[in-house]
This record gives structure tokens, C-alpha cells and sequence, in this order.
């Protein structure tokens, strides 16, 4: 930057500045893809089937681990006095990849993402790409077709899906894939990937307790489809499938009967009798039903009333789901009781992703904070640790997105909230750190939308805040948004259909006349926030149904559940206090779920989890 003469020595800059040109980087990439059309400028090839590729090993070795692992171990064989070339018919830079399988139309595609950071996939170039990516260890590239394969699932291609991401490791697509199977598998049972599955991965498919089905039938009627696509070759293993796979039990009294109408030479594969069979020898025993039922589940928190006077905490660690009958008509569940958590917690975090429940962070039954957490598998009905955080953090967010999760802010001692942000893997089972929040935050309130977390609101000791910032998963970076329209500490939040729904917290009046009347803390109102118009709303006081505002009332989690926001917590309604209130997004309505929360429970976090049938039977049951 140059300065006119007219300028003082004091108008000068008194220290260095750092100037940054955002262009350059996609400026030196566009002048580098433009001349490596250019043998001279390549110091390289790549050799693929006989065709020979020019490249520039600097390039390669910046964007693929694969390859930087090469041409260090050539560099290294080169400076060795004893040792011959290991390249590729005996030339330095010259890298064979025909033994990976990967086309040259699919490699010359990889090469122009290298260097404009854009590529096309669709269904013809997804396998070979994504095959590629994860050979040549490109992350991000393969990450995009994973994101492509998600967006792509259906009945016809789910089980294929399911399969290709097994092969190549793409756990949260081959996740998403079996989660889709389990709720529509009867749609699946009629397409020719079911049709042609081999009978060895047929009985472990139907013998899955999570298989969302209308009545036992379905898997029945797809036991005959599948047999019927090659009814020589697959008669014989009729025996093994309804042995296996079928829980007669479940089926209907007269289905069996009805077989011939709709099956008419049903008689000659002997069905009707091997099931007769089996009912017969399976007297006296009980078969699990199948699907899964969503959940509200919480986990810990605190005494309501500790009964023992010799406990000197009432911190506790005991979990439960909230189970509404299915023919109920009126307010009101079962709180039943699950396996209690491994350690004792309160002030900590939940959250749900990848079909388990995540209970991070708190504080124990010494007051200690923790770095430590523990996920529920409801398949295994049980709790199993996960690696530790960096930070010790309570009254803090947890948020999931995808395979990750995030942990935000809070306090890590009594005195001051803490910036720090770390993310949280599933399958590796590994932390990470992540780029600071701008402001010291505890007891602030999390949602997420379009994958990206924002943190609303919250405070530090002697000091509440209005603002809100937001950090974009894709950059890692963080920014300010549209603030409240009030301060706030200790609130909830969730999002439904792009917006976010802010309830409850606590701020102290700011009216002289209302502290001298000794009730000098607030509860705030309802505020919803627009992420597309970056604007927020206010809920008029008249129009507030969720409860009475006063400072009797506490949120403890906001759910989405459906089209309907669930706020759990002590909420107080002329004289009496209710657990679970239902807010309707469409018909802006209040309505009572229920009034009783977990047995002598309060400050649960809770969120929402798919949990078995049969497991909830049992609960039912023993209750």
C-alpha cells in the first residue's frame, strides 16, 4: 500500500499491518492447471493401463497422502548409494496406478478436482470415484461422494448402498443406509437387489428385531417373493428361512390360511405345514417383536427431594424413556426405567446421533467437573464409555451433526465460562479441537441448521448476553448473527424447518420498582429466529401459552419430536406444575403431554432416540 506525500509522520502506521488477498490462492491454482497441459512445466506421469499421464508431483503430493508416501519413498530410494530405482519401469517421477484398478477417464476427472476444487459425480461416475478417492487417500473427495451416496438412497438401490459403503468404509453412509432399510423394508422386499440377495445375507436381514414392518406377514409374503424369483434353485431353503427368520407367533390367526388365495401353488413348497410345524413345537415361548419406537429419554441430573439424609449429593446417574401407550387418549405416559449410566452426572450435556445416546461432560457426585462421557446403545440396552475430552466442561452445548459431535463453550471451573470448542468422531473415538468461540459463554442455548451450530445468547458471572454467533461446519469459522431481542441465560432451543425456536431462560428486571418488590428475576419469553431473513420475533406475552412466566418455572431440554416441539422442565400452570408441554409449529398450539416427569428427578437433559419394540415390551411388562 503506498501513502501520499501529504501525510504526517503521525497519520503514518505506527506498526506492521497484515494484508491478506483472498484471490490469490484460486489465482496460483487457475495459472497451475493452465500450464500443466505443458510437458515442460510436469515433472511427473502417472501410468494407467498403458497411457501415460503428465503431472506435477508438488501438486499430487500436497492434495493425496498416497501419493506424498510415493515420491518420499522414491526420494528416499534415489539418496540410497546400494539401492536401485523402485519407480515404475525404472524412471524417477513415473507412479503405476493399474494395479488400483482406477480408469484413466476416472484419474484425468480426480486431476482437474485437484486443481479447480470442483468436480461432477453422478450415478455412472460415483462408484469409481469415490473407489478412487479412498485409494489415493483424497478425504474431502471422498467425503463429497459420501454426501452424494446419501442424497441418492431409495428402495431399488438402498441394499446396494448398503454394501458398496461397507466395502469401502464409509461408515455413516452404510449407518444411513441400514437405518433406511429398517423403515422401508417392506418397500425394498418387492426390488431386485432384495430379489437377488444370495441366502446368506437374506437370513441375517430378516432376522433384524429393528425391521419397521406393519404385521409379521411382511416378512412372510417377502420369504415367498424371494424363493418365487427362482423357485428351483431356492426351495430348499424355505426350511432355514421360516426356522431362522419367521416368528409365527406374530402372524395373524387367519393368514396362514389365506396363503392359497394369494399364493395359488403354494401347497407344492410344503409352507403351510412348515409354519403349522413350528407353532406346534414353539409352545411356551415368547418372540420378540419387531421395530422401533422414538423416544424421549434422559439421563441423570438432580434430586428432587433427597430422602436419605446421609447422601450428601443428589447428583444421579439413573435413566429413563417416556413410553405413551398407543391407544391412550389422554395426558400422561410411563416413565420407564433403563440401565443407569456409568457415572453420575448433572449439569452435563445429550445428545443423540447414529442411533445411540451420548451423555458428556458435568459435574460428579464431589462436584467435580468431568471430561469424561458414555453412549447408550439401545440394540446392546446398555452404556459404554468414549474417550475423554480435552476440557473438563459443565453447562455447556453438545450438538450432533452427521458422525460428529460438538462440544461448545461452558465453564471448566466456578469462576469463568470457557471459548473452547472440540468435535467428537463416532467411529474414530477421538476429540479434536476446533477454533474458538469470539465470547466467554456458559449456560448459553444450541440449535443447528443447514450444519451449522448456532450459540444464542448465555453469559459469564455478573453479565448476560443478547448475541449470538454462529460457527459453518464446512469453513470452521465462526460469526456474529442477529442478536435476541432479549438477554438471557440458561434458555433451550431447537430447530424445526429452518427455524429456531428459543425458550425459557432466566435475566434479572431490569425495573427499579420490581427489585424493591423482592421478585427481581425474570422469565423470559419465546423468541423464534429466521436463519434465512437473519431477523428475530418475539412472542407477544398474551399470546405466550407454554406456562405461567414466572421465576417458579425452569426449562430443562427442548425437543423436536415430528412437526411438534416438546419443552420438558417445571413448568408452572395456575397452581399446579406440569413436566411436558407440546408445541404445534403449524397450528401454533399448546397442548399437555404430561403432567409427572421421571420418578423425584429434576435438570435432566433429555433428547429423543429410537429404541426397540421389544425392549419397551419387556420395560412395559415388568412395570
Amino acid at each position: 500500500m503506498a501513502y501520499s506525500a501529504e501525510k504526517t509522520a503521525s497519520e503514518l502506521p505506527n506498526r506492521p499491518q497484515k494484508f491478506t488477498c483472498e484471490k490469490h490462492a484460486n489465482k496460483i491454482l487457475g495459472a497451475l492447471n493452465s500450464i500443466r497441459k505443458k510437458r515442460h512445466f510436469c515433472d511427473g506421469w502417472v501410468l494407467i493401463d498403458g497411457a501415460e499421464i503428465p503431472v506435477q508431483k508438488g501438486i499430487l503430493a500436497a492434495a493425496s497422502h498416497y501419493f506424498r508416501l510415493v515420491f518420499d519413498k522414491e526420494n528416499d530410494c534415489s539418496n540410497s548409494p546400494d539401492s536401485t530405482s523402485s519407480s515404475a519401469d525404472n524412471r524417477p517421477g513415473v507412479v503405476d496406478l493399474s494395479p488400483l484398478q482406477i480408469t484413466a477417464e476416472t484419474f484425468e476427472i480426480i486431476l482437474d478436482y485437484l486443481y479447480t476444487s470442483e468436480i461432477v459425480v453422478d450415478e455412472d461416475n460415483i462408484q469409481n470415484i469415490l473407489q478412487a478417492a479412498d485409494l489415493l487417500l483424497l478425504v474431502e473427495l471422498k467425503q463429497a461422494c459420501c454426501e452424494y451416496l446419501l442424497k441418492c438412497i431409495t428402495a431399488q438401490n438402498c441394499l446396494g448402498i448398503m454394501d458398496f459403503a461397507s466395502r469401502f468404509n464409509c461408515s455413516w453412509v452404510h449407518l444411513k443406509s441400514t437405518q433406511y432399510l429398517e423403515n422401508n423394508f417392506r418397500d425394498i422386499s418387492y426390488y431386485g437387489e432384495f430379489l437377488q440377495l444370495p441366502v446368506e445375507l437374506l437370513i441375517p436381514l430378516l432376522s433384524m428385531d429393528t425391521l419397521q414392518v406393519r404385521s409379521e406377514e411382511d416378512i412372510l409374503y417377502s420369504i415367498l417373493r424371494w424363493v418365487m424369483h427362482d423357485e428351483e434353485k431356492r426351495k430348499s431353503h424355505l426350511p432355514d428361512l421360516i426356522s431362522n427368520c419367521l416368528r409365527v407367533q406374530l402372524l395373524y390367526k387367519d393368514s396362514v390360511n389365506k396363503l392359497p388365495d394369494l399364493y395359488p401353488d403354494i401347497h407344492s413348497l410344503r409352507v403351510i405345514e412348515m409354519i403349522q410345524d413350528k407353532l406346534k413345537n414353539g409352545t411356551g415361548v415368547t418372540e420378540r417383536s419387531r421395530g422401533i419406537i422414538n423416544l424421549l429419554m434422559c439421563a441423570g441430573g438432580d434430586t428432587r427431594v433427597i430422602h436419605n439424609p446421609e447422601e450428601c449429593s443428589g447428583v444421579r446417574r439413573d435413566a429413563y424413556c417416556f413410553y405413551i401407550p398407543y391407544n391412550s387418549t389422554k395426558p400422561g405416559g410411563h416413565w420407564l426405567e433403563l440401565p443407569s449410566m456409568t457415572q453420575f452426572r448433572c449439569s452435563h450435556s445429550l445428545v443423540e446421533t447414529g442411533g445411540c445416546l451420548y451423555a458428556v461432560g458435568g459435574k460428579d457426585i464431589e462436584d467435580r467437573i468431568l471430561t469424561t462421557g458414555e453412549k447408550f446403545d439401545p440394540r446392546a440396552n446398555q452404556w459404554t464409555t468414549i474417550s475423554q475430552m480435552h476440557h473438563a466442561r459443565f453447562g455447556f452445548g453438545l450438538v450432533a451433526i452427521d458422525d460428529n459431535i460438538y462440544a461448545i463453550g461452558g465453564s471448566n471451573d466456578v469462576r469463568e465460562p470457557t471459548t473452547s470448542m472440540e468435535v467428537y468422531n463416532i467411529f474414530s473415538n477421538k476429540w479434536a479441537p476446533l477454533p474458538d468461540m469470539n465470547l466467554k459463554r456458559v449456560w448459553s442455548a444450541y440449535a443447528v441448521v443447514d450444519k451449522k451450530i448456532y450459540v444464542i445468547a448465555g453469559g459469564m458471572v455478573g453479565k448476560l448476553y443478547e448475541s449470538v454467533e454462529c460457527f459453518d461446519t464446512s469453513t470452521n469459522t465462526w460469526a456474529s448473527v442477529c442478536p435476541m431481542r432479549e438477554r438471557r441465560c440458561d434458555a433451550r432451543a431447537t430447530a424445526c424447518r429452518g427455524n429456531i425456536y428459543v425458550f425459557g431462560g432466566f435475566r434479572r428486571y431490569e425495573c427499579p420498582s420490581a427489585m424493591h418488590g423482592g421478585n427481581n428475576i425474570k422469565f423470559c419469553g419465546t423468541e423464534i429466529y429466521n436463519t434465512a431473513l437473519d431477523s428475530w420475533q418475539q412472542v407477544p406475552r398474551q399470546h405466550e401459552f407454554l406456562c405461567r412466566m414466572t421465576d417458579a418455572s425452569q426449562i430443562f431440554s427442548v425437543v423436536k419430536n415430528g412437526e411438534e416441539i416438546w419443552v420438558i422442565g417445571d413448568l408452572e400452570m395456575d397452581g399446579r406444575f406440569e413436566c411436558i408441554r407440546a408445541y404445534n409449529v403449524f397450528s401454533r398450539s399448546w397442548r399437555t403431554v404430561s403432567v409427572s416427569g421421571p420418578p423425584n428427578c429434576r435438570g435432566y437433559p433429555c433428547c429423543m432416540l429410537h429404541i426397540p419394540k421389544h425392549l419397551i415390551d419387556l420395560m412395559v411388562k415388568d412395570k
